[in-house]
């Protein structure tokens, strides 16, 4: 009997034992990894580097003033500037080339510039043309009797959903291409994105296309080189990172000479007077453009002084809105054009 006991008494004790014992090695284990995760946590991250900035190796005192001016702008938020001489494609700065250069996003309503020049060329519209935005708008009572010009202004969506669809897809895909848009630029700098333009788009998503750029893509250089061509009366430049010295430009193309870039100045001066890009008002500083909103993104593609151009500037923000991007490029402009730092930025700088 006593023999029999023994193992009984044995598995007793084992049984009472164990949750004890079970508990204690799960305390090690929480504990140990518990001073594991302190450990970690310990360890101080590094901050987030500044953005990555690029300009010319023999960069000017001017080019090296943009440059910071464009840092000043954009601060802390994230996203690209691209600055560019519109008469010669001189790159002057990139701030943030991966977002700038090397991704394409949306263009949003900036894509409304392609559409306003492709109805100026085939007479669908002139900047006259009155087309009644009765809602369906952002605005949503909508804008009223409204003319090219104004619609630029204050990116009145009917009215491009109504001219494309005038148009027609191929119309609008034809001046995409011209304006360098959907290809890369050439750009001298590694990692250029091409941006995309849709093949064919349905019969029904024509007008949606037109006035927010559904399944467009381009990059902030492609929209500096539109832009400039705009303003230069239509050379679409391969632009190039190099400072002034000896600089050569490289032009892609010319665009046809029945191609109409003219007539939109009073559009994008609307934009910053009292338009979508207020933002970027000054009275002491005359800048244009055209704003861009949507799919969580923004942009602005501009120039100063709009009288005289100088450089065209595109900001790209993520996320936001083009008012933010507006915002960024005014601060931008007001450093180049109003601060005393600037004058006094010395002229180092390289890749």
């Amino acid at each position: 009997m006593k023999r029999g006991i023994r193992p009984i008494v044995a598995l007793t004790i084992l049984c009472v034992l164990l949750p004890q014992l079970t508990a204690a090695a799960r305390k090690r284990r929480t504990t140990g990894a518990s001073h594991t995760r302190s450990a970690r946590r310990a360890v101080p991250r590094r901050p987030p580097g500044p953005p990555a900035l690029v300009v010319p190796a023999a960069a000017s005192a001017r080019d090296v003033a943009v440059s910071e001016a464009a840092r000043h702008g954009l601060g802390d938020l994230q996203g690209a500037v691209v600055a560019m001489d519109p008469y010669s494609g001189r790159v002057l700065a990139v701030l943030n080339p991966y977002l700038g250069l090397s991704t394409a996003y949306e263009p949003c309503s900036v894509f409304k510039i392609v559409v306003a020049i492709a109805g100026l060329t085939e007479h669908v519209v002139t900047p006259d043309t009155v087309y009644n935005c009765a809602g369906g708008c952002w605005f949503w009572p909508g804008h009223g009797p409204i003319n090219l010009r104004r619609a630029l202004a204050v990116s009145c969506n009917p009215y491009f959903e109504w001219v494309g669809e005038r148009l027609g897809y191929e119309r609008i895909q034809k001046y995409a291409y011209l304006l360098g848009l959907g290809s890369p630029t050439g750009v001298n700098l590694p990692g250029e994105a091409a941006g995309r333009i849709p093949l064919s788009v349905p019969l029904s998503r024509v007008g949606h296309v037109s006035s927010h750029a559904k399944g467009v893509g381009t990059t902030a250089i492609q929209l500096a080189v539109l832009m400039s061509a705009v303003i230069n009366g239509g050379i679409v430049f391969e632009p190039q990172v190099a400072g002034p010295a000896g600089f050569v430009p490289k032009e892609r193309w010319r665009l046809p000479p029945q191609v109409v870039v003219g007539g939109l100045t009073e559009g994008f001066l609307g934009a910053v007077n009292e338009g979508s890009a207020a933002n970027a008002f000054d009275p002491d500083v005359i800048v244009a453009g055209k704003t861009g909103t949507c799919a969580g993104v923004g942009w602005f593609a501009s120039y100063a002084p709009a009288d005289k151009p100088e450089v065209v500037t595109v900001v790209f923000t993520r996320p936001g809105t083009g008012h933010v991007a507006s915002a960024v490029a005014g601060r931008m402009y007001q450093y180049l054009y109003k601060s005393s730092s600037a004058a006094a930025t010395p002229a180092t700088a390289g890749y």
